[in-house]
């Protein structure tokens, strides 16, 4: 699929995105065909400019789009659309709608992208804004159930090879612009329910659930639930969502003074991504997460213990026990890391002076 900076200043690909038509608004509307136009010579103002959003573009939104413009361009949809300025402006066009497009592609690094320069008076230009933010067709998004469903039809009707690598190619062809994240989940939705060997493990909810039912050699809690052998709080997490555990265990620190713990596990295992990247990873955000609450705080205090890893690599791992973190070498680089940010703290400090 074709990148932003690959496309961007293309005749060809330029000819290729459908223009829009605005004559249901009015018949004196005048849409010209589409041009690439730098974004410094665009006046774009969320704040005032974006008449059709009363609070300016949604900042998840403008991420959702950055992921999706990161994959690639799709030309079979319509563009965003500039005004002329009036003569004398510092900019020659007014960025009409498109803004959260926009600002994904700067974010990006774009130069500038295609756009649709539209003649049509001040009302009209409201009820264009106002008309684009509306559904082509009321249309609701796949639910990762949904696509689990028809993707498990399909293995089973041998329409997809009941094989790991090929459940996630045809994944990845058919969602390009879903993140990571849900396909890993819908991935692993599918593989449960078709038993398809894999060889790594992936876990859900239910399968956290059973394998503590019918594999954990030791009881673990999840979802924050008090765990009395311990005498702390019980959590699980994935790559990537430990800052979100970490938040929940110091209000659970906060408000009872007993400290938590977490279980995690990887997520897509690729060759790019390694289950042992994966963990080395996990291990690098917990001491960072440490890391920040010192430098914010002034104080290291543990009230929230990584414990150990799922089991995942089929074969070579014992499946009835976590794989333990070594809590003494990771107090160790905890201790390094916040003196190493210190340090690096300091020196900026003495430089700034």
């Amino acid at each position: 699929m074709i990148t932003l900076k690959e496309a961007y200043g293309s005749a060809d690909i330029i000819k290729l995105f459908p223009k829009p038509d605005y004559t249901f608004i009015s018949p004196n509307i005048v849409i010209h065909d589409a041009q690439w136009i730098k974004f410094e010579d665009i006046n774009i103002d969320d704040e005032v400019g974006n008449i059709a959003r009363a609070d300016g573009q949604d900042a998840s939104h403008v991420e959702d789009l950055k992921y999706s413009f990161s994959n690639g361009v799709l030309v079979n949809e319509e563009l965003g659309a500039v005004v002329r300025q009036p003569e004398g402006s510092p900019q020659p066009y007014k960025l009409l709608y498109g803004y959260g497009r926009t600002l994904s592609q700067q974010e990006l690094g774009a130069e500038g992208w295609a756009f649709n320069l539209i003649d049509a008076n001040q009302t009209e230009q409201e009820d264009i804004a106002s008309a684009e933010n509306e559904p082509k067709a009321p249309k609701k998004n796949n639910q990762e159930r949904d696509i689990v469903n028809i993707k498990s039809r399909q293995v089973k009707e041998g329409r997809i090879p009941n094989n790991e690598d090929d459940i996630y190619a045809n994944l990845k062809k058919t969602y390009p612009y879903r993140k990571k994240e849900s396909l890993d989940r819908i991935a692993a939705g599918i593989f449960e329910t078709n038993a398809t060997p894999v060889k790594y493990a992936y876990y859900t909810e239910a399968k956290i659930k059973n394998w503590r039912k019918n594999y954990a050699s030791v009881w673990f809690e999840i979802d924050g639930k008090w765990d009395i052998s311990r005498q702390s709080f019980g959590y699980t997490s994935k790559i990537g969502g430990l800052y979100r555990t970490e938040h929940r265990a110091r209000r659970k620190y906060a408000s009872s003074g007993f400290k938590s713990y977490v279980n995690v596990f990887a997520g897509q295992v690729t060759k790019g991504s390694t289950l042992e990247q994966q963990r080395v990873s996990i291990l690098n955000e917990y001491i960072q997460l440490r890391v920040d609450a010192y430098m914010t705080y002034g104080k290291d205090i543990k009230f929230f213990i990584l414990n150990g890893f799922f089991p995942q690599a089929h074969g070579s791992e014992n499946w009835s026990d976590f794989i333990l973190v070594d809590q003494v070498e990771l107090e160790k680089k905890v201790k390094e890391a916040i003196k190493n940010a210190r340090d690096t703290r300091l020196k900026s400090m003495q430089s700034a002076a």
